[in-house]
Formats: structure tokens, C-alpha cells, sequence
């Protein structure tokens, strides 16, 4: 039992804008049970994950799964919850947004086929309601590791060495194995720009100005990490890379830092700075929301210590006494439980997805939620399909009932004609069956005008996936054919009806060619 705490991977502080741009994930090895690692654009390599934000919002994606949105000062962060993760589902089900949650989970990143987005999400281990302090110590505490992070990177960018010789160059300089391998792997992928990171600085300061009370929102981060700009990185903390030889004392990556920063950001860092062991304070307060448990003994920063950082480098006992900067800054003002700001704007939500069956499979395996998580969907009238309003679908519903009293009145005089055999169109007839030819005319012509507009192909085409699923799912050919000989529509339609739902979380391919309704 205590081989497998001290093997836990480190809960890493992340903020959401940050972890929302990753797109790289990796394993380090093909074992089965070989941690799975998202690294994010400043060099944070997360396997697990602890957040504190504002529950803003809680949707059932289907009967087994639940969905939510925690937000931070700079975005938001997506938890899926299914049978496997009961406790996190039963907290989601029984708790009335808006509220300060914590979250202690896993990072998950995935790309859809035939898609350049890669949306990302955390997998709840625990769930837990919190108050407006531990909401601000998180945020001071995930600032300090961004500007850490920051840094760091700046370092590194800064070194003639790349690949395993940056890698060996970090490690000497004092900067721990974890670290150093997400900051090598970060530039490799994502060429991160001094310009980039002088936004993701900019965002962290402001953030701890959002907590000391100095302001009311922070910007989003609308920089790309390789997008080129001017070279203006600010203020930052000396950290180990920065050092000039092994052994020896860290130098700022950036200037003194400005009266920009926090009281809150100059308070951490000097306890950072401080070194030595860790005391029972905020930290502790805030790993104790969160299922203390499930935490190492040491309370887990960015730059703490690596030794749980999975079975190959379980053994390393190194540590960096960052943890102190949790331990040691004071919440400032704003520490009420009001949400304020947070959430507050309307997410910017994106699509759900499908899986092929090799991720399917893993998934299933953990938590059998039968399709991978992404960010947020989409608002309404944001995909380009015209969906009918509530009361729209109500008079059409009760003026077809109408018809089909009229047409049983009527007899053999309607149900010869050709085209109400053909026509199912439940678009009623204006004249209300009195004159069958006519009515027949009218919803021919409604047809042929517009049957993708009076319908919901989106709806209609999941409908038909169920109706033709004989176990392995329905043939995709078959649904478009189906939906078009119902309804009279272009095949196009239908097939981006079917991407839209695919999209939307409300299918999935089970097979090349196969649909299959969630």
C-alpha cells in the first residue's frame, strides 16, 4: 500500500487557458498501466491534476454520464463523470451550480478524425466543495507555478542545447527529471515564442490581481505558443535553470519584477525562495478539501518533488521546497464566497466526439463512458443547423394530429393519391384536408422547397441509427438512404446532420462505416 502512494504521479497546478492549449500527450512506455502524460506549453508535464474553480454548469451527456464546467480566472476545465468515478457522479448530481469546487483528476487530451481541434478534459478522481479562501490560495498557488514554469522555459529557450543534452543541461542547473522532460518536449512541439509566454505571465499576474482585489476579470489568452510577437517577457522568479553552473544560485529569468505584480505573487515567491521543509498551512488546508489521501505527504506544486512520477523514477527522492509558497501566502482580498467574475461569461463551449475502437477500448476499460471528453458544446445556432423552436414543434405536432383526423374522414379520396403515399412531410395542409389533391400539392411543394428546414435532421438521423441497429450499429449508408427517401432531403444534409451529431456527443462509430447511438 505505501509502494503505490509513493508511486502517485504529482497533482500539478495548472490554469485552465494554459491546459486548454495542449495538444501533446505521451506515454513513456507501451506497458499497460504506463502513466499517460499531457504537457502543456510552459513544460508542465501532467499526469494528474488539481484544480479549484466555480462549478458553472452540470449536464447529463447520457443516462450513465455526467458532465461539468469548472471555471478559473483565465477559462474553464471539462470533468466527465460515469459509473466508474460514482462518488465524483454523485457529487455532480446532487450539486446546484453556481459553487467553488475542487477537482483532483486525471488530464486527458483527444483528437477526432477529420479534425485539426484537440480538446482536453480532466477524469475525476474526487470532487469536492470549497469555499472562496481555498479558491484564492489555488490561484496564487497556480500562478506561483506558471511564473516558475515560465521561467524556466525562458531558460531553456536561451540554451544553444536541445533534446537530451537540454535535458541533462536543466537536470545539472538543479531543475527536477519531470520538469526537465516536459520542458524539452514542450519546445519540441510547440516552439513556444517569448511573446507567448509573456501573455501566459501577463494572465498569471492578473490573476492574483483578480484575488488581491485590483481587478475584476482577466483577459482571455487569444496568443498562440508559437506565435511570433514582440520579444517584452516581463518580471519573473529566479529559479534553477537560470544559473550559470551546476550547483549554483539561480538568477531571474526576468527583471525585478514590477509593482504589476501582486503583493500576493512577491509574497509566494519569497517563500518559495525561503527553501527549506514543508509546515501544515493554506496547502494542507486546500489537499484536505480535496481528499487528503489521495495526495503524496508533501503538498505537490509544479516544482516539487518528482518521486512519484511513475514506476521508472520511483525512487528519486529529490525535492524542490516550492511547496512552501502554498503553504506560506495569504489569501488577499476577495475571499468572500460570492463567484464574483468567475464564469460569469459565456463559456465558449466546443464539440464532443467520437472514438476509433483502440481508444474506445481504453476508455471502456476505465470508466465506460463509451466515447473520450472533450471541451464544451458548441451554442445553439453556432453548427448551421436549423433547429425548430419548442413552440413551433408543439403547433406542428397539433396541426398533424388535425391531418390525420381529416384524412380518415376523407377515405379513399387522399389515400389514392401517389403523393401522400410518398410524402412524409408532417407539414399540414393549409386547407386542413378539405381538398385532398390540394393538400397533397401544398406539402409536395413544402418538400421539395425545404425538407431539410422542417426537419431536424440532426434528431432524425439518431433516430433512424437506432431503428436500423441490429448490435454492431447501423450501417452509415443506410441511415443517410433511410432519412432521404423519408424525408426527400439532399444525401449532403444528412451527412452533415450525422457529423453534427457525431460532434455533439449524441453518437459514435463502433466501426469504419457503422453508427451507433449513445
Amino acid at each position: 500500500m505505501s509502494d503505490e502512494v509513493q508511486e502517485r504521479e504529482i497533482a500539478r497546478r495548472v490554469f485552465a487557458a494554459e491546459f486548454d492549449d495542449a495538444t501533446l500527450s505521451y506515454s513513456e512506455s507501451d506497458e499497460e498501466r504506463a502513466p499517460n502524460y499531457v504537457v502543456t506549453p510552459t513544460g508542465a508535464r501532467v499526469n494528474r491534476l488539481f484544480a479549484v474553480g466555480a462549478l458553472t454548469e452540470v449536464e447529463a451527456v447520457n443516462d450513465d454520464v455526467l458532465r461539468g464546467r469548472i471555471a478559473d480566472p483565465t477559462g474553464a476545465f471539462v470533468t466527465y463523470a460515469g459509473q466508474y468515478q460514482p462518488d465524483a457522479a454523485g457529487f455532480l448530481e446532487r450539486t446546484t451550480p453556481p459553487c467553488f469546487v475542487s477537482i483532483t483528476g486525471k488530464g486527458r487530451t483527444y483528437q477526432p478524425e477529420d479534425s485539426d481541434r484537440i480538446f482536453t478534459s480532466v477524469r475525476p478522481e474526487s470532487l469536492t466543495e470549497v469555499d472562496a479562501d481555498t479558491r484564492d490560495r489555488w490561484v496564487v498557488a497556480a500562478a506561483d507555478a506558471t511564473l516558475d514554469r515560465i521561467a524556466t522555459m525562458a531558460a531553456a529557450l536561451d540554451l544553444d542545447a536541445r533534446g537530451e543534452d537540454l535535458r541533462a543541461e536543466l537536470e545539472s542547473r538543479g531543475v527536477d527529471a519531470a520538469h526537465a522532460s516536459g520542458v524539452v518536449r514542450a519546445i519540441d512541439h510547440y516552439r513556444p515564442t517569448e511573446h507567448y509566454l509573456e501573455a501566459v505571465r501577463r494572465l498569471a499576474v492578473r490573476s492574483l490581481d483578480l484575488v488581491a482585489g485590483e481587478r475584476d476579470t482577466v483577459e482571455t489568452l487569444d496568443v498562440a505558443p508559437d506565435e511570433a510577437g514582440p520579444n517584452e517577457l516581463g518580471a519573473l522568479p529566479a529559479v534553477p535553470a537560470a544559473s550559470t553552473a551546476s550547483g549554483g544560485s539561480a538568477e531571474p529569468a526576468g527583471a525585478t519584477p514590477s509593482p504589476e505584480a501582486s503583493g500576493a505573487d512577491a509574497e509566494s515567491t519569497a517563500a518559495r525562495d525561503a527553501g527549506g521543509g514543508t509546515s501544515v498551512g493554506d496547502t494542507a488546508t486546500i489537499e484536505g478539501t480535496t481528499a487528503a489521501s489521495e495526495e503524496s505527504a508533501t503538498s505537490p506544486t509544479d516544482d516539487a518533488s518528482t518521486a512519484g512520477d511513475g514506476p521508472g523514477e520511483a525512487g528519486s527522492t529529490a525535492s524542490e521546497p516550492s511547496t512552501a509558497a502554498d503553504e506560506e501566502v495569504d489569501a488577499t482580498a476577495g475571499s468572500d464566497d460570492d463567484l464574483g467574475d468567475f464564469g460569469a461569461d459565456d463559456p465558449d463551449e466546443s464539440e464532443l466526439y467520437e472514438l476509433d475502437e483502440e481508444e474506445r477500448a481504453e476508455i471502456e476499460s476505465e470508466y465506460d463512458t463509451e466515447f473520450a471528453t472533450g471541451n464544451e458544446v458548441d451554442d445553439p445556432g453556432e453548427a448551421d443547423i436549423d433547429v425548430p423552436d419548442v413552440e413551433d414543434l408543439e403547433a406542428e405536432a397539433a396541426a398533424a394530429a388535425e391531418g390525420d383526423a381529416g384524412s380518415s374522414a376523407d377515405g379513399s379520396a387522399t389515400s389514392g393519391s401517389p403523393s401522400a403515399d410518398s410524402t412524409v412531410d408532417p407539414t399540414p395542409a393549409a386547407g386542413g384536408g378539405a381538398d385532398g389533391t390540394d393538400a397533397d400539392a401544398a406539402a409536395d411543394t413544402a418538400s421539395d422547397a425545404g425538407g431539410a428546414d422542417d426537419v431536424d435532421l440532426e434528431a432524425t438521423a439518431v433516430d433512424v441509427m437506432s431503428d436500423l441497429d441490429d448490435g454492431d450499429g447501423a450501417d452509415r449508408e443506410a441511415v443517410v438512404e433511410r432519412v432521404v427517401e423519408a424525408h426527400g432531403v439532399d444525401a449532403d444534409a444528412v451527412e452533415s446532420a450525422i457529423q453534427d451529431a457525431l460532434m455533439g456527443g449524441k453518437c459514435y462509430e463502433p466501426a469504419e462505416g457503422r453508427l451507433k447511438a449513445i
